[in-house]
């Protein structure tokens, strides 16, 4: 049975190149490869097997496979087509027999099994590669643990306890190894995080060239390892009796560690802290644009938008570079074109209050904004939409605003009827009155005679993420006694984007001291503000479980019907959502599996 497995053709799911550039290296299997010896034959083929164990990658970027993008509150969307799973998935769809987003099956969208298999076999096989000197051969294994590990982690934050696969399991082994049982939470992420020490003492500081851009490195495999730990610290997964008391594997193993550990808190702080240190010493650090015209708030503004956009920038740390595809994330958000850009993407009204004011406070809480009339005309607009902050006016494009886009600020027409508004029969609109911005290249060019999308690497990890992380495992572990050093990381973030200091901005209502509870909600807002858009949220609300408070609830918009600013500036429903819990936290193991696999237990409330 083995010999035979041994001759049959490599099936390598590839989601093609690797970086946006052409020049960078391929991500195929030569045709005339079709067993696992010739694989490893010769270094160009071993090369391309390496490269296409990238290919098992969640498609981050991607409008229709993308968990993150639009699972989320933070936007809705038009469109309303069987493929759009995120968009099913938020109105109550998924199920457990043909469940959305199964990165777990063979029969699912990316099977990360298989990949984490094909990355054994890489291992087990590399070594009789001839023509690699050892400091390659050395690289390249760090690269394929790593991605066994960075596997083993997106099916963890999705399912909860997972099998892991150790090595690589033949086709013929015992049922007890190939039919394997979940192992317990904590048991995962330790291992998990070996798998990632091992990565970093395998991979190189830094890659050689641009040509080799998206190849991991130490601070990668890092940075992921100690976003790992954060969600284990988090509530969901930490002492969480009320969801998961009485989980078990069918032998009566727990699967979740229901009691409350802050050591945990601790662990993911000493590693995210290694992570940043990394960083910081490769060079990394909070982007900065040219200098521009118009004082600290529109460089924030300028700062802030290009942090995402700006191909491989000192911020960066890694990328997925696949570029995105015409039915893509920037031609989803841009002031309509017919035939060309879609302006769709719409920010719910939760997501547009998140902003800060221009005094980097919350709008229900600054002093000098009209929290109660902020629905009320203000020149051609309403007062939400001003005096707030930089990163507001970078991501959120409004009625009577302006979209930073096609190389200038294109001016927003968005009530009904208008250029960018909803009309009868218009299937691209936007459903809030609202379209993101962020995430969106000033210098795309969708317009009736043009069509350049400027590409860059959707951000998988950059400096400010773990900046954030940070400030939240310390606070969560020393409190007050901390907060110095949390408040200095959250003002590295702040004032790049030109918002005031914590100190500058609560002073303003008399707060110079917080307590754990106080900072973690600073520490939550932040967070969604300068994340936004990127894929974190559909993550952090579950970890922080707060997924009925947040998702079970309906998106909220303008009434994009309207045309008078009266009857157009008022908020209502535009989708029900729905948020079961806690069936909704954990994603289901599909049916057929459990069937297949007897030693295996469904996630709670499937």
């Amino acid at each position: 049975m083995k010999n035979k497995i041994n001759k049959v053709v490599l099936g390598l799911s590839m989601a093609g190149a690797l970086t946006v550039s052409s020049c960078n290296y391929l991500d195929i299997v030569p045709d005339d490869v079709s067993t696992v010896e010739d694989a490893f034959k010769r270094p160009n083929e071993a090369m391309n097997f390496l490269y296409s164990l990238y290919g098992f990658m969640p498609a981050e970027n991607d409008m229709f496979s993308a968990i993150a993008l639009w699972g989320t509150d933070e936007m809705v969307t038009p469109w309303d087509r069987s493929h759009y799973y995120a968009k099913r998935m938020m109105r109550g769809e998924l199920n457990a027999t043909d469940p959305f987003f199964d990165y777990w099956t063979p029969s699912g969208e990316i099977d990360m099994y298989d990949g984490i298999r094909q990355c054994y076999i890489f291992l087990n096989n590399i070594d009789d590669t001839p023509g690699f000197t050892a400091a390659e051969i050395t690289r390249m294994k760090g690269e394929a643990t790593f991605l066994i590990a960075y596997y083993h982690f997106n099916l963890l934050r999705q399912y909860g306890p997972i099998v892991l696969m150790e090595n690589e399991v033949p086709f013929d082994a015992p049922e007890e190894v190939y039919f394997a049982a979940r192992k317990p939470y904590d048991v995962c992420v330790d291992f998990i995080a070996g798998k990632f020490d091992e990565a970093v003492e395998l991979l190189p500081d830094n890659v050689a060239s641009s040509s080799e851009a998206g190849r991991v490195t130490k601070v990668i495999a890092q940075s992921i390892k100690a976003r790992m730990l954060l969600y284990a610290a988090s509530p969901l997964f930490n002492g969480n009796s009320e969801f998961y008391d009485g989980f078990t594997n069918k032998d009566g193993t727990p699967l979740m560690n229901t009691s409350y550990s802050e050591e945990k808190w601790l662990r993911a702080a000493e590693e995210i802290k290694k992570a940043i240190d990394q960083a910081e010493a490769m060079g990394i650090k909070l982007y900065e644009h040219t200098a521009v015209e118009g004082g600290t708030g529109e460089q924030g503004k300028y700062n802030y938008r290009y942090s995402m956009v700006e191909p491989w920038n000192e911020e960066l740390i890694w990328g997925y570079s696949i570029p995105e595809g015409y039915y893509g994330w920037q031609r989803h958000s841009m002031p309509r074109v017919a035939g060309a850009a879609y302006n769709g993407q719409a920010p719910s009204i939760s997501m547009v209050e998140k902003y800060y004011t221009k005094n980097g406070l919350p709008i229900d809480v600054d002093p000098e904004f009209d929290y109660e009339d902020r629905y009320d005309l203000a020149d051609s607009t309403i007062a939400l939409h001003r005096n707030r902050e930089p990163r507001f006016y970078a991501s959120i494009a409004f009625d009577r605003g302006t979209f930073m886009a096609n190389g200038d600020e294109v001016p927003m027409y968005l009530r009904e009827g208008e250029q960018h508004g909803w009309s009868s029969g218009q299937n691209n609109y936007s459903p809030t009155g609202y379209l993101v911005q962020k995430g969106v290249h000033p210098e795309t060019i969708i317009t009736a005679s043009q069509d350049q999308m400027v590409n860059y690497p959707w951000p998988l990890v950059r400096l400010g993420e773990l900046y954030l992380d940070y400030a939240e495992a310390l606070n969560e572990y020393y409190g007050a006694a901390r907060h110095t050093e949390v408040i200095e990381y959250l003002d590295e973030i702040r004032t790049r984007s030109g918002v005031p200091t914590i100190a500058e901005s609560w002073a303003l209502v008399g707060k110079s001291s917080f307590s754990k509870a106080e900072m973690r909600e600073i520490i939550k807002q932040e967070r969604n503000i300068e994340l936004a858009f990127e894929g974190h949220r559909a993550w952090d609300v579950r970890r922080w479980k707060e997924g009925v408070e947040e998702f079970d609830v309906a998106a909220q918009g303008l009434n994009i019907t309207a045309n008078s600013p009266d009857e157009f500036y008022r908020v209502v429903n535009t989708e029900n959502r729905v948020f079961n819990s806690p069936s909704y936290y954990l994603f289901p193991i599909r049916i057929s599996e459990l069937e297949i696999n007897q030693n295996l237990v469904q996630n709670p409330g499937w």
